[in-house]
């Protein structure tokens, strides 16, 4: 398996106080790499550096063997990369239809059809939800949404900050159901920050474990159903 995202000896924060402390990892192409932690660990603190929303920050990530120290967060979706934030990327005065008008901006008419008609066929109640605005939809409808602008992107790989965040739990299985989809169909990198470990579990080919600032340890899948898993490795 390619190595397709590089972190080497991360260190980043705010105001020039490091939340993370020399983080190494790697991600390989079409895996999923699960990064759990306490509140304040500094999980999303990761996401956000490695998506040039924290610029603060020493040490190197790498994608695709380009370096993103030097890049602005504009230029990672032409790299392949996108940030799905935790929340999901709904505007509450925009219409449905104007979300994918705005995210699908610059490309042809018969691109966007074509990109348009493929989210629907994952999330066909969208379609009558078009003219809904973003404040008017339930929290499963802008996960579909949020979800949606991310597909139609097209990047290869997703930072994903608690994309089941507030969700009811038939939205957080539907939220499943699709990134497993996007993994095994799509091939679709993930690095996935999740406060709700059996989904991070279930998704992940593998799992970091941040605290206080550093990574833990790391594990394959295979050693997530050893017992007393997060007693030993989170919460001691």
């Amino acid at each position: 398996m390619s190595e397709l995202l590089e972190i080497q000896n991360l260190s980043s924060g705010y105001n020039g106080k490091d939340v993370l402390q020399d983080i190494s990892l790697s991600v390989g192409k079409g895996e999923v790499l699960g990064i759990i932690g306490q509140n304040g660990s500094g999980k999303s603190t990761l996401l956000k550096t490695i998506a040039r929303i924290i610029t603060d920050n020493a040490g190197n990530v790498f994608f695709a063997g380009v370096e993103l120290n030097n890049k602005n967060t504009w230029d990672l979706k032409q790299l392949g990369l996108s940030w799905f934030v935790q929340g999901g990327m709904v505007f509450p005065t925009m219409k449905v239809s104007e979300h994918f008008e705005f995210t699908l901006k610059g490309k042809s008419k018969s691109e966007s059809a074509h990109i348009k008609e493929n989210c629907i066929s994952f999330f066909p109640a969208l379609a009558s939800c078009m003219d809904k605005r973003g404040g008017n939809l339930s929290g499963g409808q802008r996960q579909m949404l949020s979800f949606a602008m991310l597909l139609s992107q097209k990047t290869q790989c997703w930072l994903l900050d608690e994309p089941t965040a507030g969700l009811a739990p038939e939205a957080v299985k539907d939220a499943v159901d699709f990134l497993n989809k996007m993994k095994e169909q799509e091939n679709k990198t993930m690095i996935l920050v999740e406060h709700n470990y059996q989904v991070a579990f279930e998704l992940a080919d593998k799992i970091a474990v941040i605290k206080d600032g550093k990574i833990y340890n790391s594990f394959q899948k295979t050693e997530f159903l050893k017992e007393n898993f997060l007693n030993k490795h989170l919460y001691n």
